[in-house]
């Protein structure tokens, strides 16, 4: 062995920057193994995070000591608040980054950070005793001890470039791909599929008409990720809107023949939530007016990202194409979109500590697992490496179930659903969204953020203080009673019991619409309070009912989730189950009840039975 570490990562994208600091920052001696140090947390697509679900995601991971809260908050060029007309659970954020900082700054934090090595090689096998991995071999054949090893591979797994008619192995443009460490993986016993993403041209900001099309800018005092983030106001660096027309419709209609898509070059499937040109025409042809936002990538540079016109048709179609949009007629293309076809492990062989269920001591995370985007991969590299810090130290995993974070809705979805599609976190994913909110991520986790022990002491308890402060001013504003009456449109609060209102509590009076926590002050004396705590004390009175609604329906997932089912069980001795059901958990291997109701297939009448001869077994 040329070196032996605590913990390897392979890939130095956004899933293995995290799992390297976190492994790291755990006490962990890190090596992270990358084909090329310069593009360190590269953002090969769109340079934004945010987003529904994705900001949660976000700033679910600075919550518990990540890096991509903290550094999207520094390095953006606009950060904008989404959904805040429809009511305060319902408000996310979104980050147009700098894309150039964002990696240039990243790289310095690695390069910094105590306990971490960089190793720029291409990981081509895995080095195992017996079912176990203990290190890997890389191209030039120089081997490296290690006592858990994660894979975060990204495309880069047999990665193929696709434009037009061209096809050639790459990771991504200009970098090559990882040819040998999938076809290993195989021979170990791992299945092995295919997805493919795609991204747009990028055009010349100096030849965009921007007359012709609406200007986008940011917040100045926006919603951050971070708990960290003390910015007094924020860059509002515009971002542009423009749409398709008819022409740009009519143009694609006639070059679809020279689609990958068509032709058959791309076979495999990509994110549904993000098609391309191509699919939309072939999928909405009656839809003339597709959104087109231009978004800057860097203030070092002028290249436009074209958020809404992902191509990897030959380059003459995209630039007959470009020429149809208002104020894009004479822009200039700079990089040409294409596609990319890559090996990925569905995550059905996982445990929820992203362990894998073939090899000890190997994870995997982000793209590899078969899902889609920075912040999807980010969390998964920081939980795969937490968990495997804490099993090299012989301490209990840390698992966020479904109730606790979207961190846990991603993480039982890729292992438990059949997606068809690289995996893209959604609200509409979340049973229990209107409890994880982005607003009170430090109220779902500061527990478990404590556990994990990365964030420091003093911030935890300035956030654990908060907490106390929340509960005492609700359960302060319940034992006020008021009376409300309302004349001329103005509310008005009577003094004393002799009038014929009903007496309310000042905690019920808050959660009429047109009330605030501020305007309190106007019947009630009110006490000095941060916005971080007035803020939650206004939710939790304008929504309890739901809230209270989605309480109940947790405590009843929960007992689920603590229903174990044994692992040396035979699902085919299960008299009455269907054959659906019984091929699911035998394909997943679920560890509880909870996981087993949510697997593609599985009825309520195959979870009564099987809950049954659990039940038998026991007795």
């Amino acid at each position: 062995m040329n070196t032996d570490y605590d913990v390897i990562v392979v890939g130095a994208g956004h899933a293995g920057v995290e799992a390297a600091l976190a492994s790291a920052r755990l006490g962990m001696k890190t090596a992270l193994f990358t084909i090329f140090i310069d593009n360190i947390a590269m953002m090969s697509c769109n340079p934004s995070i945010g987003g529904p679900g994705k900001s949660h995601l976000v700033s679910e991971l600075g919550m518990l000591g990540g890096e991509m809260a903290r550094h999207i908050d520094s390095y953006n060029l606009q950060l904008k608040n989404l959904n805040h007309t429809k009511g305060l659970a319902a408000r996310i954020t979104r980050a147009q980054a700098d894309k150039y900082w964002y990696r240039i700054k990243m790289r310095e934090i690695v390069e910094k950070q105590e306990n971490l090595e960089l190793v720029q090689g291409i990981v081509t096998d895995l080095i195992l005793d017996g079912k176990k991995v203990i290190g890997v071999k890389d191209q030039v054949g120089i081997e490296y001890g290690a006592k858990a090893v994660i894979l975060c591979t990204g495309t880069f797994l047999k990665g193929r470039f696709i434009i037009g008619d061209v096809k050639y192995e790459a990771g991504r443009q200009g970098e090559q791909s990882s040819e040998e460490l999938s076809d290993r993986l195989r021979e170990y016993g791992f299945e092995v599929d295919r997805y493919q993403t795609a991204t747009p041209p990028r055009i010349d900001k100096r030849t965009i008409n921007f007359s012709e099309i609406e200007e986008l800018k940011g917040e100045e005092n926006p919603r951050y990720f971070s708990y960290y983030t003390t910015k007094e106001e924020n860059s509002v660096m515009p971002t542009w809107l423009t749409y398709t027309t008819p022409e740009t419709i009519k143009v694609a209609s006639e070059l679809l023949k020279y689609s990958p898509i068509v032709t058959g070059i791309v076979s495999s499937k990509g994110p549904r939530h993000c098609p391309s040109l191509d699919r939309k025409v072939l999928r909405f042809p009656e839809k003339t007016d597709h959104q087109i936002f231009l978004e800057q990538e860097s203030t070092e540079s002028n290249e436009i990202y074209i958020n809404g016109f992902t191509t990897a048709m030959p380059p003459f179609a995209q630039d007959a194409m470009l020429k149809t949009i208002k104020g894009l007629e004479n822009a200039k293309i700079m990089r040409y979109g294409y596609a990319v076809e890559y090996d990925y492990i569905p995550a059905n062989q996982l445990k929820l500590t992203l362990e894998t269920k073939i090899l000890e001591n190997l994870y995997t995370a982000g793209t590899i697992n078969g899902t889609s985007g920075y912040e999807e991969a980010a969390v998964q590299g920081f939980i795969a490496s937490v968990n495997a810090a804490r099993k090299i130290k012989g301490e209990s995993p840390v698992i966020i179930d479904r109730s606790e974070g979207y961190i846990g809705v991603l993480v039982d979805d890729i292992i438990n659903k059949d997606t068809p599609e690289p995996y893209r976190v959604l609200p509409s994913r979340a049973e229990y969204r209107l409890t994880l909110r982005q607003d009170n991520v430090f109220l779902r986790l500061l527990d478990k953020a404590k556990e994990i022990g990365i964030l420091d002491k003093e911030k935890l308890k300035e956030l654990e203080n908060a907490r106390d402060d929340i509960e005492k001013e609700i359960e302060r504003l319940k034992s006020i009673t008021i009376y409300p009456t309302k004349q001329n449109n103005e509310i008005l609060v009577s003094q004393g019991h002799d009038t014929m209102n009903s007496p309310v509590s000042a905690f019920e009076f808050l959660a009429r619409k047109e009330m605030t926590y501020e305007g309190l002050e106007k019947f009630m004396e009110i006490v000095e309070l941060s916005k971080l705590v007035k803020e939650q004390v206004e939710i939790n009175s304008k929504y309890k009912i739901f809230i209270d609604r989605e309480k109940n329906q947790i405590e009843k997932f929960k007992k689920l989730e603590e229903m174990v089912i044994p692992s040396d069980i035979n699902y085919e001795e299960i008299k009455g189950i269907s054959n659906i059901a019984i091929s699911g958990l035998v394909y997943s291997q679920p560890e509880t009840i909870g996981q087993a109701s949510r697997i593609s297939g599985i009825t309520h009448n195959d979870i009564t039975l099987l809950l049954a001869f659990i039940k038998g077994k026991n007795d």
